[in-house]
């Protein structure tokens, strides 16, 4: 399912009518027809007073179908439209003039004061004002209109996106419906899953509208949904053993800060690692030991915080691992920062970098292309922010193509965790995480991500499709655990249910 901007959904419409010879009324006929469909076990429309707030776009064209098929399920329908007709495309004019004929009424408005008695006393009401064309800030009566549908009682279901959105941002042009439901039509647009888009769009509900498949090929950025991760998760099979899923190596926690280096470890295991080894320092070894009898746990160094000099031991210890994870609770040190970067580039296999190896990356000024191994890095905002040297705000102003453009300018797999989680290939694609929740606001979260991300690789998943799994089943997990309590549960609550969430995938619940 991809996921696109207003030019690449202006594209995707033009490709569907060009090169599939699908005409536009057939288009605007499935997407209105959509807005009913979709929301038949959600809505009762039967006997309810529905009306429909058209604009003189294609988004009011949709509107006009929706109208009629909303009757036809019983509703008592009638039509507000606002704008100047004369702007009204050929399908929309036609499909205002059928409703017309059956008997809808259809009331031009000038002033949103004439139509609020009607959007008073609504039981549903269908917003096809501003569809994705949005380019400006909404004033005058539109705002007005807009105003009195998020003032009124009734639910409110928007066509495509809710009026007032920017589609590429999910920012708000002045102001926004605030919809229950939205029906996306051709596409998910960014705006519906970026924040705060994802608050006015409410229950997202989607339908292609007859456009083909084969269509959407070449757009790069998509929606993770449970098909993509059942297509990619490794499969054990009777003969298989500890040895074929992964020999996991964490080089993780200092003195006080034990905590990352276990929940990163436990995340390992319960992603179906088939040896994981934590190596940390001395005095964090002898905390650690024992907690997990699973762990395997080891130190280097004799130090609070690994150093430059422990570095050869730890490429040592590194030559039995299959994949490598460094970053959670090391510390930021200059010693440590420097161990992380003759870590880093000293080793040529997959190596996921998180929490205090990213500061290390930025301070001690790797150079990501030359280093010798697949790298996977898990930032956060404010470490993403570290990297780049932009400000939170302006990483979230590009949450997903900000993404792509570091993962492709520096051969990485990136994962810039947040809301939503955007995992950017180096060959400029990305997927957008559908999974989690707010109850995974807390501490050691990341460290578990961390642990689940190169677990998988260890079983043979390249970097790009553990990250994009492991991000999946960790937000579903969390899911699972807010099932029974929305806030309150923990980074360990979370990793027990890792298995649960994976058999879930693979039983396609």
């Amino acid at each position: 399912m991809i996921l696109t901007k207003t030019e690449e959904s202006r594209l995707l419409d033009s490709m569907a009518m060009k090169d599939y010879g699908i005409p536009e009324m057939v288009l605007m006929e499935n997407a209105g027809s959509a807005i009913v469909r979709l929301t038949e076990d959600r809505v009762h429309w039967d006997g309810a007073f529905t009306v429909v707030v058209c604009g003189t776009g294609n988004n009011g064209g949709d509107g006009f179908v929706a109208a009629r098929y909303a009757a036809g399920k019983g509703a008592r329908v009638m039509v507000l439209l606002m704008g100047n007709e004369a702007h009204m495309s050929d399908a929309s004019t036609l499909y205002k003039l059928v409703v017309e004929k059956m008997g809808i009424p259809v009331i031009s408005i000038r002033t949103a004061e004439e139509g609020a008695p009607y959007i008073h006393d609504a039981d549903i009401i269908v917003d096809a004002l501003i569809g994705t064309g949005l380019s400006s800030e909404v004033k005058g009566e539109k705002a007005v209109l807009i105003s009195l549908m998020n003032e009124a009682q009734g639910i409110i279901i928007s066509a495509d996106v809710p009026s007032g959105m920017i589609t590429d941002t999910g920012k708000p042009a002045g102001v926004v419906v605030d919809a229950d439901y939205t029906v996306a039509l051709g596409s998910i647009k960014r705006g519906h899953v970026l924040y705060p888009g994802s608050s006015y769009t409410g229950g997202l509900l989607y339908s292609p509208i007859g456009i083909p498949e084969e269509a959407r090929v070449d757009f790069p950025v998509r929606l993770v949904e449970r098909e993509d991760i059942f297509n990619v998760l490794p499969v054990r099979n009777r003969v298989s053993h500890k040895g074929k899923n992964g020999f996991i190596g964490i080089f993780a926690g200092s003195d006080g800060m034990e905590g990352a280096a276990l929940l990163a470890g436990q995340g390992a295991l319960y992603a179906g690692g088939g040896k994981v080894a934590v190596v940390t320092t001395k005095k964090a070894a002898s905390l650690l030991a024992g907690k997990i009898p699973e762990l395997m746990v080891s130190s280097i160094g004799e130090g609070p915080c690994f150093s430059e000099k422990d570095c050869g031991a730890a490429l040592e210890k590194a030559k039995a691992y299959d994949v490598i994870a460094i970053g959670p609770g090391l510390g930021r040190a200059e010693e440590t920062q420097k161990f992380v970067k003759r870590l880093v580039m000293g080793w040529d296999k997959t190596i996921l970098i998180d929490a205090d190896g990213l500061y290390a990356l930025k301070e001690q000024q790797v150079d990501l292309t030359k280093c010798p191994g697949r790298l996977i890095l898990t930032p956060h905002v404010g470490e993403f922010a570290h990297l780049t040297g932009l400000s939170p705000a302006e990483v979230e102003k590009e949450r997903i193509d900000g993404a792509i453009r570091f993962a492709v300018e520096n051969h990485v797999v990136l994962v810039l965790k947040g809301a939503p989680t955007v995992t950017a290939m180096p060959d400029g694609r990305a997927w957008v995480n559908t999974t989690g929740n707010p109850g995974m606001a807390t501490g050691g979260m990341g460290d578990t991500l961390t642990g689940i991300i190169t677990a998988l690789a260890g079983q043979g998943m390249n970097g790009s499709c553990a990250a994009m799994a492991g991000v999946y089943l960790h937000g579903l997990a969390g899911d699972l655990a807010a099932e029974k309590a929305s806030v309150g549960y923990r980074a360990s609550d979370l990793a027990r249910l890792v298995p649960l969430a994976r058999e879930r995938v693979m039983e396609g619940k």
